[in-house]
This record gives structure tokens, sequence and C-alpha cells, in this order.
């Protein structure tokens, strides 16, 4: 990580983007969903609005410029003057897919925008905030009926006549209209309430903020009364267009907290001078703009209006002080006396120590979560140290128990106390890791409008289970499947609006993701209301392309698990989705790569459903150590039922080859797990073997026949693949306490290779 303080901001800036951008995501899709939460609506502008805020004080201009023309449109939708409907909605979601690119191109993750794409989009969002009319601010002015020419004059060029004296321009006369609506501010107030004295400085307005944005929030926390002092606006001769002079001062009557009005202010608060005092308070005493640093060139003249802008306007006193003093003159601005001017606040902005808040100001803040942001880095080298920490707490209780020491001598017991601190420890670090798939689900709906764009189909996504909650390794390795096959469905399983509105379909596909926990594993299920698979067409493709014999009887799950071979593809067009024959057999390795599996149910007119599995997390494992063959291995605890001990009535063979056992009134088939693995040739004894009763995650029940049962342990996770290669039947490996490495079954793969054939021997012994 960089030291520079300002990199690490800016970097802290981007993370926040991604949580600010995956809520507008949500909240647009809520929107989508037809919902018109007003809540909802000004989620969604906090988020714009937050985003072109820290845009704004990093100087990232074409972020800031998308995000001001999106955050004007929602500021319209908000206050009821745009109705938010479908078409707006869809227009919003393509905005939000724009801004995310902005914020990836202004990140360095992405490539430059495409200043087409993005002035397209631009155009449209200023089209829907003037309803229909073309942008106010156009590149060109337009003649108007009037023949109107603007000239050119130099006021320079006119001369006074001789022998009068030389008269300073006056202030400017106050817009009385403007000043109309606004109370005094000397008028009662409520006991309970907020002054907020604001002065904007000129960089505020460069960040593309707006007073009239900032003043329109303020008033939805309550009634508020607003006064603008004009007094430090200089002469006309000395007025730089990009410099701010305005001063607001605004009472705030309500309940709303501190924290509320400074949230407000949130993104501008180091663009300005604030004051928040409660209202029962004095106002703030600040020293007054000097005119002499307004307009310092006018010399003598300045002290006079110095004197005149800190009290009362004397206009008599002023004419006099520059020589002439005509009585008629003081009548048309004898009315500024009735707007006092409001003192601006110190140049550097502090809440008043002598003025505590309410009470109720400070309790919503002591209910907020705390958070702190930690490098990843860092919680990897805390999990692989909890790692170590079990090996050698396993290692520890194996030389206890190896030299005879009881259990309830002390140090067994103290081992007890270590083993449940051990495991105290590992489940808070785990807790630290584990976390919703939302993160990975949110990234899906512009992925499926975009595929839905590129065929030209109708396309819904649902998704449920969000809030399912895995091991971030395995959410960060997540992505890259469920995109190709959610590409897979769309392109592929969907049929286009004219087919299924043929085949009595709604012309709307519909593709469902959905997370679930099942068996101490997380499924993963994207399915589709298409066509399902084409079987015959399958088969005929792998035949064509040398896949398989042209002879070979396969059912119908070998046939759907075809499209997993490497350079199978269905497509007859080669397009930026598919065709290319790389895809599926990537999902495969990836997610075998992750000790899961996936696997497929297709009906065919009804869809089709991709099921993966996975483990919820790669780093330990509840397990029971057993022994086969004079190996030692480990199955994972959750997946077992119980154990028994067999007896020989209850062992039968159907058509006299495959045994099953009778387990409570039905047959389950029986696995001999060392015959299986390949460590032994001969079937294991019954006599002083050990059944464990194990569930599939399809729900299948099975029987796993092994020597003997060690115990429960708790093991650190070692990838096999990774080290080795991948092994049928084994899902990853452990160190034992005595210093061995040890086997992890996999249950579901060991059950179906019995089903079919049994591994390589040589690979498994490679491998123990």
């Amino acid at each position: 990580m960089s030291d520079d303080p300002f990199e690490a901001i800016k970097a802290t800036f981007f993370q926040e983007c991604e949580e600010l951008l995956a809520d507008l995501e949500g909240n647009l899709l809520t929107l989508e969903s037809g919902s018109t939460d007003i809540e909802v609506i000004n989620a969604v502008f906090r988020a714009v609005h937050s985003v072109k805020g820290g845009a704004g004080a990093f100087g990232l201009e074409a972020l800031v410029r998308f995000a001001h023309v999106f955050e004007t449109l929602m500021d319209e939708l908000r206050s009821g003057r745009k109705p938010c409907d479908e078409p707006t909605v869809k227009t919003l979601l393509r905005a939000a897919d724009v801004l995310a690119d902005h914020v990836a191109a202004a990140r360095g993750a992405g490539p430059a925008v495409d200043p087409a794409r993005s002035a397209g989009l631009v155009a449209e969002l200023e089209m829907l905030t003037h309803g229909g009319a073309a942008p106010v601010a156009t590149a060109e002015p337009e003649e108007d009926d009037f023949g109107f020419t603007p000239v050119a004059m130099d006021l320079g060029a006119f001369e006074a006549p001789d022998g009068l004296p030389d008269l300073p321009d006056l202030p400017p006369l106050p817009d009385l209209a403007a000043l109309a609506p606004l109370s005094d501010l000397s008028a009662p107030s409520a006991s309970q309430g907020w002054r907020v004295v604001f002065r904007p400085h000129p960089r505020l307005y460069a960040s593309a903020n707006e007073t009239g944005l900032l003043l329109r929030e303020l008033g939805r926390l309550g009634p508020t009364r607003v006064q603008l002092d004009d007094s430090g606006v200089p002469l006309l001769d000395a007025l730089e267009p990009t410099d701010s002079h305005l001063i607001w001062t605004i009472e705030l009557d309500g309940d709303a907290s501190e924290a509320e009005v400074r949230e407000v202010f949130d993104f501008v608060e180091m663009d300005c001078d604030l004051s928040i005092t409660p209202l029962g308070d004095a106002p703030v005493e600040a020293a007054p703009v000097a005119a002499e640093e307004v307009a310092p060139d006018l010399g003598d003249d300045a002290s006079a209006l110095a004197r005149a802008a800190s009290s009362e306007l004397d206009i008599a006193a002023l004419l006099a002080s520059v020589g002439a003093a005509p009585t008629a003159a003081p009548a048309p601005v004898a009315v500024t006396p009735a707007v006092e001017p409001v003192a601006p606040p110190p140049v550097k902005p502090a809440p008043a120590p002598a003025a505590p808040a309410p009470a109720q100001a400070t309790a919503p803040a002591a209910a907020a979560p705390v958070t702190i942001r930690v490098d990843l880095e860092r919680v990897d080298r805390l999990i692989n140290a909890v790692g170590e920490l079990v090996i050698q707490q396993a290692m520890l209780a194996q030389r206890v128990t190896e030299s005879g020491l009881t259990r309830s001598s002390d140090i067994g017991l103290g081992l007890e106390d270590l083993e449940l601190l051990t495991r105290e420890i590992q489940d808070s670090v785990m807790a630290i890791r584990a976390q919703p798939v939302k993160s990975v689900f949110q990234r899906m709906p512009r992925l499926v409008r975009e595929a839905a764009e590129a065929t030209g189909k109708k396309v819904k996504l649902v998704t449920s289970g969000e809030d399912t909650e895995v091991d971030k390794t395995v959410i960060e390795r997540l992505s890259d499947p469920i995109t190709h096959m959610l590409r897979n469905a769309i392109d592929h399983g969907l049929e286009s609006p004219e087919d299924r509105l043929a085949a009595g379909k709604p012309a709307e596909g519909t593709v469902r993701l959905a997370a679930l926990h099942r068996s101490g594993r997380i499924v993963i299920e994207i399915s589709d209301d298409g066509k399902g698979i084409n079987r015959p067409r399958v088969k005929g493709i792998a035949v064509e392309r040398g896949l398989i014999a042209e002879d070979a009887i396969l059912s119908d799950d070998e046939i759907d698990n075809l499209i997993f071979l490497p350079g199978f593809s269905t497509a007859t067009e080669v397009s930026d989705l598919s065709g290319r024959g790389v895809g599926m057999d990537v999902v495969r390795r990836s997610i075998q790569s992750l000790g899961g599996r996936i696997s497929i149910s297709s009906v065919p007119v009804r869809g089709s459903t991709f099921t993966l599995s996975l483990p919820l997390t790669l780093a330990v494992l509840d397990g029971m150590v057993v022994g086969a063959g004079e190996q030692t291995l480990v199955a994972p605890l959750a997946a077992i039922v119980e154990s028994l001990t067999p007896n020989e009535a209850d062992i039968h063979h159907v058509g006299g080859v495959d045994p099953v056992l009778r387990f409570r009134e039905a047959f389950v088939p029986l696995v001999d797990v060392a015959q299986v693995m390949g460590f032994r040739d001969d079937p294991t004894a019954l006599k002083g073997g050990v059944v464990m009763i194990v569930e599939t995650e399809s729900g299948q029940r099975a029987a796993l026949l092994v020597d003997a049962i060690h115990g429960q342990r708790q093991v650190v996770i070692k990838s096999l693949e990774s080290n080795y290669r991948h092994v049928e039947g084994v899902a990853a490996a452990t160190i034992l306490g005595d210093g061995r490495v040890a086997l992890i079954l996999d249950i579901d793969a060991l059950v179906t290779a019995k089903r079919s054939r049994t591994p390589s021997r040589s690979d498994l012994q490679m491998a123990s």
C-alpha cells in the first residue's frame, strides 16, 4: 500500500464507491419491480450525490459531470416533479452502468468510457429532466423574434462633465423579491433546532455542488427560515465570476440531530465555512468580512465601505465622505437596514465547544455500528496463523495421548480448555472472512441486461438467498463461473420472444439465481424457464467433433454432462457470448479447484437448472478421522448421519454383485471405502468394521464401510489439487497431529465412483 495519505484516502473513496454502486443497483432494481417508495428514490439520489461529491474532491471531472446530470434527474424524481415510470427506470439502470464504468476508469481498473456512449446517455437524462424539451444550456444562442443584436460598449470612453467630483459606484440594491419570503431571523424560534451559518468556497461550485440542493436537503429535516447575506459582494469592476461572496444563515426547527444536519454537508464541509449551533444558544460571533478584502484597490473609499458594511448603512455619511450629499439619493436604498447583515462564520469552522448538542442528537450515533477497514492480507495472515494453531493443538493432544496421561489429569484438563479456546478463536476468525454472496449477485443484473440486449431477448433476473454467507475466498472465485452460466442460460437456454409466444410462454424469459446452505456446503442454483437441453442434438454434436464414439450408449445425465467437455458448443455462429467452445469446461474446472462440483437437471420445454456445490470455507473442517486399508482418512462431519456396527444379516446383494445395507426398513448402497479408493483389492471384513451412514447433497443416503473410527477432530484444509492434481473421491488433504498427511473424502464423488468406476489406484497411492 502506498504511504501517500492522499492516495490512501483516494483508495478508501473507491472502496466506498463499490458499496454505493451496489446499493444504487439494488435500489434501482427495486424501482424496476414497481416500487414507488420515496425512501428508495432518496437512497438512489444519496448514492449518486456521494459519488459525485467524492469525485469532485479528487478532481475527477468526467465522473463529476456525468454524476451531476444523473443527480439532477434524481432530484426531479424525488421532488415529484417527474414521474418515476418504467422508461425512466430503464434509463437510470443504463446510467448506473455508465457511472460504474466512469468509476472504474477513474480508478484505473477499466478502460476509458466511450465519449459517444456517455454523451448519448447524458442527452437522454437531460431530456427526461426537462420533460422532453431540449436542455436549457445550448452551445449556440438562438435568435429570438425581436431581432436583438448584442453591441459591445466601452464605458471608459464616456467622460464625466467638468466640475463634478468622482463618485464611487454604490453597492447594488438588494433584490427585494428574493428577500420577501424570507422571515426575519430575529423572530422567536422553536425550543429545538439548529442555526446553520454556511459560506461556500469557490471550489464548492467547481466540484459541481449547488447551494440550492443543500438548502433543499435541510428543508427535508424540518421547517427552515433562510436569510441570504450579500453584503460581501464587491463592486462590479472588482467582481470575479469564480469567487464566492454569499453567506447563508438557516434556522432549522424540529428534532433533527446534529449528525443529520452535518450529513447534508458531508461532501462539501471541506469546501465551505460551516457553523452549526443549537437555536437556544446565542448566534456565533464572527469577524465581518472587511471591505478591504473584497475591494483592496479602492483606497479611502474602501474604508468608508468597510464602515458601512460593519454597521447600519448611512447613505448620507457615505456621500458626504466623498464630497457630495444629494438629498434624493438615500430614498431608494432606505430599505437596506431592514435586512441586517449576518456576520460570516470564522475562517476555520468548528462547532462551538461551549454549545453542547442536545441529548437526542447523540442517541442515533451511539446505535450506529462501528466498523473498520482492514487489509485482506492481514486477515489472511491471521487465518493462516489460526490454522497452524489448530495443527499444533492436535499435535499436542496426540502427544498427551501417547504419553498415557488421562483426560482427568491437570494436563488433560488444560488441554481441553486449550481445545475450546482454539475452536472459539477459529470460529471468530472465520466469521471475519464470512461475507454474504450479495456482493456477487449484485453484479449480475447488469450482465443480464447486456446479454439480453446482445441476443435480442427479454429477460428477467430473479435472485434469492443474497444474505447467504460464505468464505470471502470462495466469493471472489464465484463471479466468473456464475457469469458464464448466466450467459449460457440466456444465449442457449431461453428462446426468442417469438418462439416463446408460439409455445404458449410469456415473451419475457426468467432466469433465477439462488444461494442456500445445504449439508454444510453452499449451493448456488442457476435455472431458466427455456427449452431445456436438446439431448439428441448435444449427442450428435459430440459425435461430429469426435468427443464420443458414434455407438456410445449414454444416459440422460451423461449426455447432459457432455456440454462440459473442452471444445463443445451448440452455437452455430461465433458471437460475443458463445460459439468458441470455451466456457462450461472452464466453469467445471473453476468449481473443482474450489473443492466443489456442478450438476445439471434439465426437462425439455420447461428449462434447465445448474447446481454448484461448494464448501463454506477453504480453511478448516470438522471431520471424523477413520482408518481404511492402513490409511487414515477424514470424512466431513456434516455429511455423517450416524455410525453403527453392521450385522451379517443386514447385508444383501443386488444381482449377486452390488452390496446393500438394510438400515431402518430401507436399503442403502454399501461402499467399501478401502476397496473403492484402491487401497486394497479384497473386501473389508464386516467383523470389526464400522459403517457410517452418510447423506449426499441430493438427499440420497449411502453406507461407508471403514476399518475403524479414530475420533472427531477439526482439521485444516490443504488443497490437494494445487500441490498434486485432482483425484476422484478426494476433496482435499490435511495434516494430522502426528504430522502425517490424511486425505479428506469427497462423499458425493465417492458414492458416484462406486456406481460407475473406481479411481486410479496409482493416483490414490501417490496422493496418500
